[in-house]
């Protein structure tokens, strides 16, 4: 009786409960990097209003954890460096940011607002990825499209892409930048006016 006794007191040693636990994930954020106040950009006086109506992180950039591009054409998934959350929920304030200081509109509402806009603006994130195809180099990419819906039909579409080195380590600054740009760049390929 004693040996089996023995051998359900080492079970957790061997189911690995009693080992160190593994390191928790770093979380990061995506945020606007100019502040509006700092904006350069003149809104023009017949610029429309608009309404961020909807954010869309495609396949397979959805998930909380960092999609990583690698030099054989496969995509990885990063144990150790996770989104704050889900990244559309992480981006949609940067996005609203990047819109409200980007002097492209009057005035911007927030997704979820019951008022309504001149034209409702629809993103859709199609790469949002730690790019580590080329030996030595890390660098946040992102590309999306930026739809305006008037009345049920899209008005005007733009593409916008942009990539940043990882310097440091910091992942917020990396992605934030190359959000940043890759949504000024869509932004300015609209026909809104």
């Amino acid at each position: 009786m004693k040996p089996y006794i023995m051998s359900i007191a080492a079970l957790p040693l061997v189911v690995g409960c009693l080992g160190t636990a593994p390191k928790a994930p770093r979380c990061w954020t995506v945020h606007r990097i100019c502040p509006a106040a700092e904006s350069a950009a003149e809104t023009p006086p017949d610029a429309p209003s608009a309404k961020l109506l909807q954010l869309e992180v495609l396949a397979p950039y959805n998930g909380a954890r960092l999609a990583v591009l690698r030099g054989d054409g496969s995509v990885a998934f990063d144990s150790f460096n996770a989104f704050a959350a889900q990244p559309a929920s992480v981006l949609k304030g940067a996005a609203f940011d990047v819109l409200e200081g980007c002097g492209a509109f009057s005035r911007v509402v927030r997704p979820g607002s019951s008022a309504a806009a001149d034209v409702d603006l629809e993103v859709s994130v199609t790469r949002l990825a730690l790019d580590c195809r080329a030996e030595g180099r890390c660098e946040a990419t992102v590309a999306l499209s930026i739809a305006a819906v008037c009345r049920r039909r899209t008005v005007s579409a733009a593409r916008g892409e942009a990539s940043c080195p990882v310097e440091g380590g910091d992942l917020t600054a990396a992605f934030s930048k190359a959000f940043e740009e890759a949504a000024l760049r869509a932004v300015g390929g609209l026909k809104v006016r």
